[in-house]
């Protein structure tokens, strides 16, 4: 069988990373110029003590330590428990939970409650102290993520929107602080995406005035020197970085490469892992898929991790592929069939693509061990699935033919 006739470019996996306007997340943290005397909130980006304690809070809350960042933050939130910053915080360590599985809508309200909380808050600051660092960065981050989360359901329009607001706000730190390195993140996502997102998505087209003017090869290298220069925006730059070459530009090389980093960098951050595995199976690099599933499983028993029984289910789809691929027939039958088995003890197991194809693949190769009964169970699972629409033809076509 063709490899690549079952190599989707899933839908969530795109529409998941679709940033529009997206306000530097970690600008919380930028070393801004000093702000005007008459200013009375603390400005807590003029505090090179706040902006030490809040990037490593930043990397503990990248590679899933809430605790530990917490306990970075709760002195600073103690002395200043009134500041915006610790709505958009909180919304923060919700979208961790929101983008480990997209596929779960259960949490989009509080997000996007606690999201426009931060940018009202940002809002009433900015009234009263008009300019404020502080209160400019929250809200371009805070309406970004939101604007994000539209895009991640395929609400283009409102997605857009809202995301002007935080495109606003960053044109105006932009004035304030013209010379941050961060400020390439913010740059070059606004390039890209004004670019990719009207040639991508037609129903956009009809609103494209709402977008500055984009260029998408000048957008790559300004995200490549802000995952370079970035301070506090360089896990976010090479996280994007890396997404729009997998998804957009089918540079699968450059991709790994980034993902890569991020996976040394947060080790226990099982979203950064699903996609580099992913992006090894565009490369074909089967032993590599192999080694990593394995490394990623050491890792998690030896350091006493939480289950994840997402990043597991997926995981042993893409080990189950580098196993046929490679000839494993019968190993790669059994990772397939313990996929669909845990995929289908999660939410929305009819709605996730990659449970449609292990159940596929559970039916292809239970088919070449002549285990017909079982071959047409797993077809069937295929066939009434919601999701990767090319798998299920091929289910419903083999289940004619046999």
């Amino acid at each position: 069988m063709n490899k690549r006739t079952f190599t989707v470019q899933p839908a969530r996996f795109i529409r998941n990373r679709l940033l529009i306007f997206a306000g530097a997340i970690l600008l919380i943290c930028a070393a801004l110029q000093p702000t005007s005397a008459k200013a009375q909130t603390k400005v807590l980006v003029d505090d090179i003590m706040f902006s030490i304690d809040a990037r490593l809070a930043i990397d503990s809350l990248y590679n899933r330590n809430v605790d530990g960042a917490r306990e970075l933050l709760d002195p600073w939130k103690e002395r200043n428990p009134d500041h915006p910053i610790w709505h958009l915080w909180e919304g923060m360590e919700l979208w961790w939970k929101v983008l480990g599985d997209l596929d779960d809508t259960s949490l989009d309200k509080q997000f996007k409650e606690l999201m426009s909380k931060a940018d009202f808050e940002a809002g009433r600051l900015l009234r009263n102290e008009p300019d404020h660092p502080d209160a400019l960065i929250i809200r371009a981050v805070a309406t970004s993520y939101i604007a994000r989360l539209h895009a991640n359901r395929e609400e283009w329009v409102t997605s857009l929107q809202v995301g002007r607001r935080g495109y606003q706000a960053h044109q105006r730190l932009l004035e304030v602080a013209p010379d941050l390195p961060d400020n390439m993140f913010a740059e070059g996502m606004k390039l890209y995406y004004s670019a990719y997102i009207p040639e991508a998505y037609p129903v956009v087209r009809a609103v494209s005035w709402f977008l500055p003017d984009g260029d998408r090869k000048e957008g790559i290298a300004t995200l490549k020197t802000a995952s370079e220069r970035g301070v506090f925006a360089r896990p976010e730059a090479t996280y994007f970085l890396a997404t729009i070459l997998l998804n957009y530009e089918q540079n699968y090389e450059e991709a790994k490469k980034y993902y890569k980093y991020l996976v040394d960098r947060y080790p226990d951050n099982s979203y950064y892992r699903r996609l580099y595995i992913r992006t090894l199976d565009q490369l074909n690099e089967f032993r590599n898929m192999k080694t990593f599933y394995r490394e990623t499983r050491q890792h998690w028993s030896g350091n006493g991790l939480p289950d994840d029984p997402l990043m597991s289910a997926e995981m042993l789809y893409w080990h189950g592929r580098a196993q046929y691929y490679s000839g494993e027939v019968s190993a790669s039958h059994n990772s397939f069939k313990q996929a669909v088995e845990m995929g289908n003890k999660l939410s929305n197991p009819r709605d996730r693509e990659f449970v449609t194809l292990a159940a596929f693949f559970a039916g292809r190769t239970a088919e070449r061990l002549q285990r017909n009964d079982e071959a047409k169970k797993y077809y069937h699972i295929a066939s009434r699935q919601n999701a990767a629409s090319n798998a299920k033809q091929e289910a419903n076509r083999r289940l004619r033919a046999l």
